[in-house]
């Protein structure tokens, strides 16, 4: 779930979220994560959140045996899979790093005692969850009204460096559209 567009998370206008999340880090286990490796895998129990401290991931589910990507989240963004999260379940997709990344994991135990002790953290949460459901109806929206390669800018415009590294197979899966079509996009965007 992406709360930092170009790694600009707004916390200097509000000093209760930058307390909050800098308490979130000091309360989380920092873990290296290898490029390909999974942080939660589909079927595993989903008891934590993470921040990505560095580098990319691609969340991703099977639809008809087939691999679909359905985000990505870079550094400064807070991921789960939330349905998953949210009921103690476990997960119906995969996350994993594309490139060599460090998160600071933040398992549900951890979250439920900082809640006892810091009331402004249960709302941060639900804010960020409502935030999250914001994302997914703008995607949804951006899927019917947008073309891919409008939607590959915004893409790109959001993250470019992180971006620039993704695996095309990876892009294209999360626009729906051909490896091929995704490199004419990518070379037209070039020559402009």
């Amino acid at each position: 779930m992406y709360i930092n567009p170009k790694n600009q998370l707004d916390t200097n206008s509000n000093t209760d979220i930058q307390k909050i999340i800098e308490l979130l880090k000091s309360a989380g286990q920092e873990y290296a994560i290898k490029p390909g490796e999974a942080v939660i895998k589909q079927g595993q129990l989903c008891d934590f959140f993470f921040i990505v401290d560095s580098g990319s991931f691609r969340a991703y589910r099977y639809s008809n045996d087939k691999e679909v990507t359905i985000g990505f989240t870079f550094k400064g963004d807070i991921d789960t899979v939330p349905y998953a999260f949210i009921n103690n379940t476990h997960s119906t997709e995969t996350i994993e790093a594309i490139t060599a990344s460090t998160i600071i994991k933040i398992h549900r135990s951890t979250l439920d005692a900082l809640f006892t002790q810091h009331p402004a953290m249960r709302n941060f949460i639900q804010g960020l969850l409502a935030h999250y459901i914001e994302v997914l109806i703008l995607r949804f929206i951006e899927f019917k009204t947008v073309t891919a390669e409008m939607s590959y800018y915004k893409l790109h415009d959001r993250q470019p460096d992180e971006v620039s590294r993704i695996p095309l197979k990876y892009i294209a899966s999360y626009l729906g559209i051909s490896q091929e079509r995704l490199s004419r996009i990518r070379n037209k965007q070039r020559l402009t």
